[in-house]
């Protein structure tokens, strides 16, 4: 019998993280892919070796992860489809494209770069939340191994997922021609794919970094990080580049400089994309949480509905389902599109589409520059145990509903209120010990009338919030 207690803090709400060789080890690899292996196998009960695809970042402890990964997989009497190397949205296409029962990929996302981890799929669904807490509770019962023998063997996707991602931009080389795109992967897993892309599209295309490189030697690859978009936006100013494109650590997540070189935020992207959504009719685009009533209110101008849900991209790839959504976006930067794909988070699929929008001449700078001035706080976090946080929250919820009419406040993910000065959000990280603040006003007075209410109500659970 196999029996495994996992670090409690490496269980997290979307997917397994933690710091390699510390909360995160081989064993934990080893002992996720056998109760992996047997959840899926309960779930499939006529299939004898159930088809579970593998792929992997490129951070320094992916391999020797992967191959334990592997290992518990094949134990655990699974057939296990190794695609190495590559952005987890390569992995969410293979998952689709060979009708897997499960996929995982070995990835630290945008941690840095001693973090590690695990994004996980099952029946082309995310495994999440209770599905996770699930397996560490399977894993501490234990579980004898069964009597079918797994396999595995490598394939090469890349071809076949570079060739899907590029469709948007078929025929359009005359209009792509003059237009100077700089790409930065951050030394990320999308490098590779980027520079096949480039080579195949039209255009004048200037990639950095893109040699995979686990120490990530030119810039921590989080792309909603101001700072770390500083080498783009002076590559862009040199060539003066029509668009800036950047991604994350392992590609799920994109990051957009405009020709002026203004980091337009995912929310506003998200909105900018769905002009490019042909059938709108009774049609709803879903936007986090986090979001700004500007994108909100320029996607209802557009003819199509808006709707406001959990952050989280796992929360976003089932709501997409269930309302049949054709495009949603948060704004982390992942952005999700299902008119013409597959409904999973892909930032080289969304920089596709947006080249596409680029070519026929409907530019993301006049977009950005049409958009009405608001006053908007960067995401504050304010440090909040894990113990109290989401009783906190419950208690600000609480105290508003005394407060405001309920039609102006959301309670899906934490707190969010609108009212005349504009909007405001407190809500717990499902990453991190802290409480999540941001908001939003037309004017800078409106904005620290905002800050000034959020401060009060955060004092009355005994925190504190700096203004920013």
């Amino acid at each position: 019998m196999y029996k495994h207690e996992f670090d409690k803090t490496i269980l997290r709400s979307y997917d397994i993280r933690g710091v390699f060789q510390k909360t995160l080890n081989v064993e934990d690899a080893f002992m996720l892919g056998f109760f992996f292996g047997i959840t899926v196998k309960n779930q499939n009960k006529h299939k004898e070796n159930p088809l579970i695809i593998i792929g992997m970042d490129g951070r320094i402890s992916s391999p020797i992860l992967e191959e334990n990964l592997n290992a518990g997989l094949e134990k655990a009497g699974c057939e296990v489809y190794r695609i190495g190397l590559g952005p987890t949205p390569m992995l969410y296409f293979a998952s689709n494209y060979y009708n897997a029962d499960g996929a995982i990929q070995v990835t630290g996302s945008h941690n840095p770069k001693d973090y590690n981890g695990f994004k996980i799929v099952l029946n082309q669904n995310s495994f999440f939340g209770e599905d996770i807490q699930n397996l560490g509770i399977l894993a501490r019962k234990g579980s004898t191994i069964n009597s079918a023998k797994g396999s595995s063997k490598k394939v090469n996707i890349n071809d076949h997922y570079v060739e899907k991602v590029i469709e948007p931009l078929k025929n359009k080389n005359n209009l792509l021609k003059d237009k100077i795109i700089v790409w930065d992967c951050g030394n990320g897993a999308s490098g590779p794919c980027i520079e096949k892309i480039t080579k195949i599209i039209a255009g004048k295309h200037i990639v950095l970094y893109s040699d995979v490189d686990g120490k990530f030697p030119n810039h921590h690859p989080d792309p909603t990080d101001i700072s770390t978009l500083e080498i783009l936006s002076d590559k862009m100013k040199e060539v003066n580049a029509d668009i800036g494109i950047a991604f994350d650590g392992d590609g799920d997540r994109i990051g957009v400089m405009d020709k002026f070189r203004r980091p337009v935020a995912g929310d506003l992207l998200t909105a900018f994309l769905a002009t490019s959504i042909k059938e709108k009719e009774n049609k709803t685009v879903i936007l986090d949480i986090k979001s700004s009533y500007v994108a909100y209110e320029k996607i209802i101008s557009l003819g199509l509905k808006a709707e406001i849900g959990k952050t989280g991209h796992s929360n976003i790839k089932k709501r997409i389902k269930e309302i049949n959504s054709p495009l949603a976006g948060e704004m982390s930067g992942h952005i999700f599109f299902a008119d013409s794909y597959f409904g999973f988070d892909d930032a080289i699929y969304a920089s596709t589409r947006l080249i596409e929008l680029l070519a026929n001449d409907i530019t993301l700078d006049d977009f950005i520059s049409s958009l009405p001035v608001t006053y908007a706080s960067p995401e504050i976090k304010v440090h909040c145990s894990d113990k109290i946080k989401f009783g906190t929250i419950e208690n600000i919820s609480n105290e508003v509903l005394k407060k405001y009419n309920t039609d102006d406040v959301i309670t899906i993910d934490g707190v969010r209120v609108k009212n005349r000065f504009g909007w405001w959000l407190i809500r717990a990280s499902n990453t991190e010990e802290a409480l999540v603040v941001r908001f939003e006003g037309q004017s800078m007075e409106n904005k620290n009338k905002l800050f000034n209410e959020v401060k009060q109500l955060l004092n009355n659970q005994g925190l504190t919030l700096e203004n920013n």
